[in-house]
């Protein structure tokens, strides 16, 4: 009886064992963490864990927000506004989270985010052309009407030599029995504008255009060019010489074009310039600097300094900035010392152009403002 009742407990015991199903152990339960402890703080901090389906979310700051906004503007021309203020302008190749790509016209630069502050479309295209001023709200809040008879515009900035092809040939020279000098177009209709010191008691005045045509370079010579108004103060003088009044009247298509000119008080020292004249009767001669000063007072005047080579004959002629505006007339240069040369401020010559009524010329008295002129940067610069 002993051994039947070992030998049964022993059979309730493996039938137990086989029926049994091995299970996982299970994870220990989280301590519950008081949210006032310390304990707390470490976790929340700690990264959470995500569905095999989602996918982290790339923060968005505000330089990849300008990427995304300037994406659109890919084919087109651009300035981009650096961190330090400068400019660069090119054609957008590509837009992406390592930045920018912008084809200058020979190399091609690369710019991390980080350095742009802006990249806007330049709307006015890529060939520079100016609006009329007919249509241009100027900067000192003044629109220009058709009575106007300049163009103000900001333009693209460019290689200066590509800005000499284009704005050149609206240099002229300017020719008196009493000597050369240089003067600039402003309009389709032959105005141009030159120094009064050039035409000082002068009454017959003849200009030369030189201009760029299929065929090369050709002159044409104007005699008895119209003089309209001058302001011996401001040493301005207004021509306008007639396309179809000469021996050989330049068609409409040939005329060379006319100058653009800045907005007001849009230079600082430092900004680029150069000029373009005929210095001792030498066309379209072009030199360059930096604006040294744009309120240097001679002579109870105002005036443009610059390190651009000023020589005689260079008188009348326009002083550009980098994008190819007028932004000075150039009038004086010390030819004892080198890097020494003035010009007068846009503001004058626009001044000069509103208020032209009051300085009409009357040919009946030629000699009107001689010896009227007297500021001592004149009279020391050989011009």
């Amino acid at each position: 009886m002993p051994h039947r009742l070992t030998a049964l407990l022993l059979a309730t015991l493996l039938c137990a064992t086989t029926h049994a199903q091995p299970t996982a152990p299970s994870p220990p339960a989280p301590p519950a963490v008081n949210e006032d402890t310390p304990e707390a703080s470490h976790a929340s901090d700690a990264a959470p864990v995500l569905a095999p389906s989602a996918a982290p979310v790339p923060a968005t700051d505000a330089a990849a927000d300008r990427a995304a906004q300037s994406a659109h503007a890919v084919g087109q021309r651009v300035t981009a506004t650096l961190n330090g203020g400068a400019h660069v302008v090119g054609t957008l190749l590509r837009v992406s989270d390592r930045g920018y790509a912008i084809d200058l016209g020979h190399d091609v630069l690369n710019l991390p985010p980080a350095v742009v502050l802006d990249v806007t479309a330049d709307d006015a295209g890529t060939d520079n052309t100016p609006l009329d001023a007919s249509d241009n709200t100027e900067g000192d809040g003044d629109r220009a009407d058709a009575h106007s008879l300049y163009t103000a515009d900001q333009l693209n900035a460019r290689p200066i030599n590509e800005l000499v092809d284009t704005y050149g040939d609206a240099v002229v020279l300017v020719r008196t029995p009493g000597g050369l000098g240089t003067g600039f177009l402003i309009s389709d209709g032959g105005h141009l504008i030159t120094n009064y010191h050039v035409v000082e008691g002068q009454t017959r005045v003849s200009v030369t255009v030189s201009r760029t045509t299929a065929q090369g370079r050709r002159k044409a010579e104007f005699k008895d060019v119209e003089i309209i108004a001058f302001d011996p103060r401001r040493d301005l003088a207004l021509l306008r010489l007639d396309w179809d009044n000469n021996d050989t009247p330049v068609a409409e298509e040939d005329r060379p074009p006319h100058v653009v000119l800045s907005a007001p008080d849009d230079l600082v020292p430092g900004d680029l310039v150069f000029a373009v004249g005929n210095p001792l009767g030498l066309e379209r001669t072009v030199t360059q600097g930096i604006v040294s000063s744009t309120t240097r007072t001679i002579g109870h005047l105002r005036f443009i300094q610059t390190d651009a080579s000023i020589n005689p004959g260079n008188s009348g002629g326009p002083l550009f900035n980098a994008r190819g505006e007028v932004v000075g007339v150039a009038c004086a240069g010390f030819t004892s010392f080198n890097g020494l040369a003035f010009g007068i401020p846009v503001e004058e010559l626009r001044s000069f152009l509103k208020h032209r009524d009051a300085w009409l010329y009357d040919a009946s008295q030629p000699q009107n403002g001689v010896k009227y002129l007297n500021p001592p940067v004149l009279e020391s610069s050989n011009l």
